[in-house]
């Protein structure tokens, strides 16, 4: 396994962001058993044990933050969910949308449990079948996001599990879009045991930056611009 490659975004004493490439997984668990995963990779380059603070589908790429003090993860939790930690995606959906938006409705836990679930976005780029979009979430359902928009009927273009087929494999015949589109790019932090305030950033990927490149031609108009993120010339 190289860990040559791994990109830190912020580290200090109790903490670590690391960019999350598409299709590794955070961890191990039941289901997946992979033996590289992303925990694996930041603890053997830094030599010390890790703890995830949450996580990123495996297709999903961006930003994952793990504790390097276990003591610190019960910290974070209780404010995970709070304006204290703000997360931001990127995401391309098959929605035709306008202006800003919010989705507020309950979504079931995998006890089936309907629960308060709240994803807010804003149009950046409009092309003729799809839209450009930057998603926060509010809360932390399990694919909040994808579950959101799916439930309208405006699905993640990739996502081969809410999304409809026709779309999924359109846009990968046409843009080379493999994976879902949708990338963890920006979180703001305070910082549980300092009260510092952190940005941190995390460019699109590689494969997302050659799919938008492709649509170029189905341009429509640049609807807002990212404060977190840089779009120009797509």
């Amino acid at each position: 396994m190289d860990t040559s490659k791994l990109k830190i975004l912020y580290q200090d004493d109790k903490l670590i962001a690391v960019y999350k490439p598409p299709r590794i997984l955070v961890h191990r668990s039941k289901e997946c058993t992979d033996k590289d995963n992303l925990l694996k990779q930041v603890r053997n380059s830094i030599g010390q044990f890790v703890y995830p603070l949450h996580r990123l589908d495996r297709a999903v790429s961006g930003i994952v933050v793990f504790a390097k003090d276990k003591h610190e993860v019960k910290n974070f939790q209780q404010i995970w969910h709070t304006p204290k930690i703000r997360k931001f995606y990127i995401a391309l959906t098959r929605g035709l949308f306008h202006r800003p938006c919010e989705f507020n409705f309950p979504l079931k836990d995998t006890n089936k449990v309907k629960k308060e679930s709240l994803t807010r976005f804003w149009p950046l780029i409009r092309y003729k079948s799809a839209t450009l979009v930057e998603v926060e979430i509010l809360t932390g359902r399990h694919h909040q996001i994808r579950r959101h928009f799916a439930r309208r009927v405006d699905h993640l273009l990739g996502d081969r599990k809410y999304g409809k087929k026709k779309y999924n494999d359109y846009y990968l015949t046409n843009f080379k879009l493999e994976r879902i589109f949708l990338h963890a790019h920006y979180m703001r932090l305070e910082l549980p045991y300092n009260k510092k305030v952190i940005e941190i950033r995390c460019p699109l990927s590689d494969d997302l930056l050659h799919t938008l490149k492709l649509l170029k031609a189905e341009y429509v108009e640049t609807l807002s611009q990212s404060s977190y993120i840089s779009l120009d010339g797509y």
